[in-house]
């Protein structure tokens, strides 16, 4: 991916040699330009990834939601990039991705400037041909030869798989974890369908297991919910530590996924700490949420149909929040109930 993000008259690919915390503490952003970050390990040489991108997670229209379908993540591709945004994530599962690969043509951008991930599983089986079946559906739903990112969703073997290891109820789940991050580090390096890869709602020992395996590339991102009520620091450490991009997902800490959506019983964004920093800034709770986590080194997938919120996600590169302001942020009182939003990988085994 070609980067075309100017910091004080320098290209970012200047600053790869630095560290990410290095390119916050001493490069200003003009507002609207948002800024990538190199990729490492199992990831094509100068590859960078936005970070800001468009989550496009979907949910049941039935119950309630802000829910994304092919028109509705369409529209929402399109609105995003036309804001600045050029990086959309996906998956196998939003059943989305005929809509984004539309988005994506329809919007006369050249492909190498939109980095694309996508995800295979966990309503798709795991393992090592269930993987490369599910590739290639991703590929023919994108209408596009290759993915910027391909990530495993979900540490755990869900569905029907071909792969005995991945079979429940008697399911290994080290194998098959293994046997499935074989099968995309062949779509990386073989095929080259895939520009990196990495996995997504990975612990520390689910990703060690990989670390350990002789002649297993090192996973390039993983993907995890992060947010002021849900901070697995521990984790983030372990991964900057191996130079494995920490990417994440609700920073909201909301969930728009039925049926809890209206029964959700906090809101982050009405804050009252958060508020008063917001206003100091003459910013919005959002993007002082977001500016938190891109200050902590992180890159991020805020949802939104609202293209004046798209606007806003990326808009938060030209303010930076003390180091009293962050400390709040990070000390928010969580939330008796639910301060996790998704399913907690901690469960699989």
């Amino acid at each position: 991916m070609t980067p075309t993000k100017i910091c004080n008259g320098v290209l970012l690919a200047a600053l790869v040699a630095a560290s990410f915390a290095d390119s916050v503490n001493h490069c200003a952003f003009r507002s609207g330009d948002v800024p990538s970050v190199p990729l490492h390990n199992a990831a094509r040489k100068g590859l960078e990834m936005p970070v800001v991108g468009l989550g496009t997670g979907h949910c049941n229209p039935v119950e309630g939601g802000e829910c994304m379908n092919n028109v509705t993540a369409y529209n929402a591709t399109l609105d995003f990039l036309r804001a600045g945004g050029r990086r959309i994530d996906t998956a196998i599962t939003y059943h989305d991705q005929t809509g984004i690969g539309k988005a994506l043509k329809d919007s006369g951008l050249p492909r190498e400037e939109i980095f694309v991930t996508s995800k295979v599983g966990p309503g798709f089986a795991l393992g090592y041909q269930d993987t490369l079946s599910q590739m290639s559906t991703i590929l023919k739903q994108l209408d596009t030869s290759y993915v910027d990112l391909l990530l495993i969703h979900w540490p755990g073997p869900v569905g029907k798989s071909s792969d005995p290891d991945c079979q429940s109820p008697n399911a290994n789940f080290t194998l098959c974890r293994l046997n499935t991050w074989k099968a995309m580090q062949r779509i990386y390096e073989e095929q080259g369908s895939a520009h990196a890869i990495g996995v997504s709602n990975y612990e520390a020992r689910h990703l060690q297991e990989i670390l350990d395996t002789p002649g297993l590339l090192h996973p390039s991102v993983d993907q995890v919910e992060f947010h002021p009520y849900w901070q697995e620091r521990d984790l983030v450490s372990f991964c900057q530590q191996r130079n494995i991009t920490f990417n994440g997902y609700a920073p909201y800490a909301s969930n728009d996924w039925a049926p809890y959506f209206h029964h959700w019983p906090h809101s982050l964004l009405n804050d009252t700490t958060l508020l008063k920093i917001a206003s100091g800034h003459q910013r919005s709770p959002a993007q002082v949420a977001l500016r938190w986590q891109f200050q902590l080194g992180l890159v991020v997938n805020p949802r939104s149909q609202t293209f004046s919120h798209m606007k806003e996600n990326v808009d938060i590169f030209d303010f930076e929040l003390t180091a009293l302001e962050m400390q709040a942020v990070g000390g928010l009182t969580k939330p008796p109930q639910h301060p996790k939003v998704f399913p907690d990988p901690h469960d699989i085994p």
